[in-house]
């Protein structure tokens, strides 16, 4: 009953959090149709329309295309390098709003307008209700209510935003990011007969959206080895396109770009400089001999910049009106995008006037929106004789709308606040009768949890929220290590063991926002670019390593013991397990480290042999295929050994034999240290080895007893800053830009929002769950058997009303912080993205500590 009421009570604050999430992020109000006669003022006497520069555009969206992928030395798009020099391409860095994820990307160059910040989370979500642009201003929808036909091949994502818009269409999920060949060969098979004679006269918009390289920027970084060949595929493409067609008329227009760029790591959807600045060209013959106020004076490529700045600037959403403009369409009436000004020469002065005229009409609709009302005409806000004059008044527009593109909720705000500080206060008053006579204990766990949640009141202390629980850490291993002193001096071997163990799991990758770049080498980014020669051979050895500490502790209890039937069935499943996880983390390290297509050729032998064993016994050609079909053996015998390990007590109880507890805790922590494993980037495997090593010292250094009070509390808390530290020492952030999808589709045939979600939670808080794990496992190993039954859901009630209480006076000072610094300049960029982590680490704390570790303990019967 006291469980149930605990249940009650987290599912409350994880509702009353939702709530103020939802008034947190509130739906942006946009123009209607029906409003534009409202504010809208008459143009100028001598306004006319400007003249079609283009009747024929190709929109080639390659995502994740960084700007230095296209214009820096390291480029390998050469060709198109070769249509800036020469004048027929204009090239600019194209800066994104984030989140710098698709689904909000492309809601932002097709409408002009800054999507919501909750876009983000749609952006995993397979629900065309909260993703589609159907009945929203767009260039897409006014091509299309113009009698433009438009074909689109590449991501589905399209075919969400725009259901009903396009002639012909051929998707492909973006999520599957273990691919990068067949996304793009998906898009690549259409263009002959969509380029020849004939299917010219079926198209008038040609819409492309390739993925590839964003797939291998989430498997290898952007510097993968992958990343030169896809490189070169994409300037294959502009030239087939531009020598088909561009080449022989005049008024075609293509437009290449991409919708975010990367961080070093290869991950997206923050706001630093690599994710932000995407490369955009222009391309057309009428360009050439142009006198553009441009960059002819530079010639491609240019050096590398930490900047990410090359060639002109512009903002991604300036090409929505550049775009509209340039083919004789009307704006979409939410764009708070500008003409890009290096363009104007396209125009005759008169014209140049008229185009600036019309995006000045369109944004001060929304301005006369914005105050309630239309005001004066437009020339009497500026000279309309004037490029300079009109030029100023857009870009104030824009300014003064970014601004005010949405609005708080505020009475969601205040209910979600209200009703999270009533359950802080009931979880507190139980922690309270919980450490009644523990005073000093409870007294410095709380201050423990409040320091943390007052970190949250600067944005630096989040971004950096690793040194943290770093710091908290190391303090508690060495408080426990003179504890254990004072008692054992024998035991600071095991402080020694442990500490280095600690340090070898901070090294391993690069942490927080502010300096996690290449330049900072860890262990595991080091073992990624050791030559073909050693990099294999030094990564085989030590991910096999990392799985004999979890077979020697399935195992060594049966080491010259007769086994019997379920023994030697559960030994073969656990061989198999650990042998298609090897094979699976080694596939994934040759082709996220290697090009395997091009570059096998100073691979050892052994490595071609693997690779080719895989293909044979397979008989499959693609890798990604290979990889899938590994990983749905894996999880079919992982699920038949879980049911079968968690199924074990109970039906032996049913049969009225003994010895079903035999083993049950370890098998269950070995089982789940595998899931974990399985949906963990390859270079990270060797951290559970790490992790396994730290669990086993502490054992030695802390024994738990369960009667113990004390050494209760010292687990909890341990547990508690584990689960942190290395959630942020595997590579995590609070940037959503370190959200991990390379395993979200483990095993899947088609995309599956549900099973998907799982994997993707699985995947990001892997080495939570694992310790969540280790500490329901060794609780329950703690207690004594005569008294089993007693105490078992006693180790599950402390262990909630500890996290219970962290999560309630955190989760409360975050909320008044993010409302405290609603305007604060990185509440976008810092301070909500940290709202959606605490979101899902309640989910953790419910989902995992409460419910999965309550599953497991009700299956161990005494």
């Amino acid at each position: 009953m006291r469980l149930f009421f605990l249940f009650l009570i987290l599912l409350s604050e994880l509702v009353a959090y939702l709530w103020f999430c939802k008034g947190f992020f509130p739906t942006k109000v946009l123009l209607t149709p029906d409003e534009i006669s409202s504010f809208t003022t008459n143009p100028p006497d001598q306004y006319v329309q400007p003249s079609k520069q283009f009747n024929r555009v190709i929109f080639m969206l390659v995502d994740a295309m960084r700007s230095d992928f296209v214009f820096s030395e390291d480029s390998h798009m050469n060709f198109t390098q070769h249509l800036i020099n020469e004048g027929y391409a204009l090239g600019y860095t194209a800066f994104s709003n984030p989140p710098t994820v698709t689904l909000p990307r492309l809601k932002g160059i097709t409408t002009g307008s800054i999507p919501n910040f909750i876009d983000a989370v749609l952006n995993v979500a397979d629900n065309e209700d909260t993703s589609t642009l159907g009945n929203q201003d767009s260039w897409v929808k006014q091509m299309f209510l113009n009698g433009w036909k438009i074909n689109m091949f590449g991501d589905d994502t399209w075919l969400k935003l725009f259901p009903k818009y396009f002639s012909k269409s051929d998707g492909t999920s973006s999520f599957y990011v273990s691919d990068y060949t067949i996304v793009d060969r998906n898009v690549t098979r259409h263009l002959p007969e969509q380029l020849s004679k004939d299917g010219l006269t079926h198209w008038d918009c040609m819409i492309l959206h390739f993925l590839g390289l964003d797939h291998i920027g989430h498997k290898g970084g952007s510097r993968s080895a992958n990343m030169p060949s896809k490189q070169i595929e994409i300037d294959s493409v502009v030239r087939d396109v531009y020598e088909s067609l561009l080449s022989k008329d005049n008024n075609t227009l293509m437009v290449l770009l991409g919708d975010h760029g990367m961080n070093d790591a290869g991950n997206h959807g923050g706001s630093s400089l690599g994710e932000v600045s995407a490369g955009m060209v222009l391309i057309s013959k009428k360009f050439k001999g142009l006198d553009f106020d441009q960059h002819n004076n530079k010639s491609l490529p240019l050096p590398i910049n930490d900047e990410y700045r090359y060639l002109n600037t512009a903002d991604q959403i300036d090409l929505v009106p550049t775009l509209s403009e340039l083919v004789g369409l009307d704006i979409p009436i939410n764009s708070l995008g500008s003409f890009i000004p290096s363009i104007l020469s396209l125009y005759s002065e008169k014209d140049q006037l008229n185009v600036l005229i019309k995006n000045a009409l369109q944004l001060k609709v929304l301005l006369d929106k914005a105050q309630n009302g239309p005001r004066s005409l437009l020339q009497d806000q500026c000279d309309i004789t004037s490029v300079n004059g009109l030029l100023q008044f857009i870009k104030k527009a824009k300014h003064i709308l970014s601004q005010t593109s949405s609005d708080y909720n505020y009475r969601d705000l205040h209910l979600g606040i209200a009703a999270y500080a009533v359950f802080t206060v009931i979880s507190v008053i139980l922690f309270a009768c919980r450490y009644s006579s523990h005073r000093l204990t409870g007294i410095l766990d709380l201050t423990f949890f409040m320091l943390y949640g007052l970190s949250f009141v600067g944005s630096s202390l989040i971004e950096e929220e690793h040194h943290f629980w770093w710091l908290s850490t190391i303090i508690l291993v060495v408080y426990l290590s003179y504890v254990s002193a004072v008692k054992e001096k024998s035991k600071m071997s095991s402080v020694a063991l442990l500490l280095v163990a600690l340090r070898i799991l901070k090294a391993w990758n690069n942490s927080g926002q502010k300096y996690n770049d290449s330049t900072y080498i860890k262990i595991g980014s080091y073992i990624s670019t050791l030559p073909a020669r050693v990099g294999p051979n030094v990564f085989a050895t030590i991910l096999i390593l990392s799985f004999v500490p979890l077979f020697v502790m399935k195992v060594k209890d049966s080491f010259g013991v007769k086994q019997n039937f379920s023994q030697i069935v559960s030994f073969v499943s656990l061989t198999m397990m650990i042998s298609v996880l090897i094979a699976i983390k080694l596939l994934a390290y040759f082709t996220g480290t290697f090009d395997m297509e091009t570059g096998t050729g100073e691979l050892q032998k052994w490595c071609l042999v693997f690779v080719c064993w895989l293909q044979v016994y397979s008989h499959l050609e693609t890798f990604p295929e290979i990889n899938n079909e590994l990983y749905r053996l894996f999880q079919y015998v992982w699920i038949a050994t879980a049911v079968c390990s968690l199924g074990k007590p109970l039906l032996y109880k049913i049969l009225g034999q003994k010895g079903g507890n035999k083993g049950y805790t370890k098998n269950v922590f070995v089982l789940f240290t595998l899931l974990c494993i399985s949906q963990t980037n390859y270079l990270n495997v060797p951290l559970y080895g790490i992790m396994f090593v730290i669990y086993y010292e502490f054992k030695n250094l802390v024994p738990l007893d369960a009667k113990n009070f004390e050494s209760s509390n010292y687990f909890a808390m341990l547990t508690l800053v584990l689960q942190n530290m290395s959630f942020f020492q595997f590579g995590s952030t609070n940037s959503l830009a370190s959200v991990d999808l390379t395993n979200s589709f483990n095993g899947l045939t088609e995309y599956n929002v549900i099973l998907s979600g799982i994997l993707t939670f699985i995947a990001n808080w892997s080495s939570p769950i694992f310790w969540a794990i280790v500490y329901v496992t060794r609780s329950l190993d703690s207690l004594p058997r005569k008294q089993f039954s007693a105490l078992k859901w006693n180790c599950l009630y402390d262990r909630i009303v500890f996290n219970l209480s962290f999560y309630s006076i955190s989760g409360l000072l975050l909320m008044l912080s993010c409302y405290n610094l609603r305007f604060h300049l990185f509440i976008w960029t810092v301070f909500s993205p940290k709202l959606l982590y605490f979101l899902a680490w309640l989910g953790c704390n419910l989902l995992i500590d409460l419910g999965l570790s309550a599953i497991i303990i009700a299956r161990d019967m005494d």
